[in-house]
């Protein structure tokens, strides 16, 4: 009983030491994309090692994918922008073609929306350029839909605990993140290889 007891409290005290590394380095604003990148790769270890110094880790994967990760944010950013812009710009229509591009659109956010829940896991389990991990982060979420759908579930719970409790923003996001991973992972463990460009990531 005390040893469970012992690795309880470690897990709740390495999830929100996680937690407040993310929260601080999210505050730039530009470095969202690579600071949760970072705490999926603290993760990652986490469940691989069990045992891990969460802050020396952490910078370790924040320096490592910095800029690979600011590169998607920004595309993410610039894709986030023009998607609002055609969805205002398709609203102002006055033609049946109006519904059909609102369809298109709105498929095309699911996606949108679906990669970027599988982004994080792809970019620290794999070794592979920006455009790769895109790719694979679109395959996987659509591939492995019950996961992706899953991890939906567990992001919103986050969100909602975090709206009726807000003092839980200090544990919650890393908890989410650890266990999207825990599901994200199944994904790339039932697949045996990745190609990309003419490489193969080997899972």
């Amino acid at each position: 009983m005390d040893g469970k007891l012992y690795k309880t409290m470690e897990f709740i005290m390495n999830a929100f030491l996680l937690n407040a590394l993310w929260l601080v380095m999210c505050l730039p604003i530009l470095t969202i994309f690579p600071s949760t990148t970072a705490m999926f790769g603290v993760v990652r270890e986490w469940q691989k090692h069990k045992d891990i110094r969460v802050i020396s880790a952490y910078f370790r994967h924040f320096k490592g994918n910095f800029k690979q990760s600011f590169v998607l944010g920004f595309f993410w950013l610039i894709f986030t922008c023009l998607l609002i812009g055609d969805f205002i710009i398709t609203n102002q229509l006055n033609s049946n073609l109006k519904y059909a591009l609102f369809a298109f659109f709105f498929l095309l956010t699911i996606v949108y929306l679906f990669a970027l829940i599988t982004i994080f896991p792809v970019i620290v389990h794999y070794r592979v350029s920006w455009k790769d991990a895109i790719k694979n982060a679109m395959l996987l979420s659509i591939g492995k839909l019950h996961f992706t759908l899953l991890s939906l579930v567990i992001i919103a719970g986050a969100v909602g605990i975090v709206f009726y409790f807000p003092a839980a923003s200090m544990l919650v996001f890393s908890v989410a993140a650890y266990l999207i991973y825990a599901l994200v992972s199944k994904g790339f463990h039932t697949e045996k290889k990745v190609q990309t460009n003419g490489q193969t990531a080997a899972v």
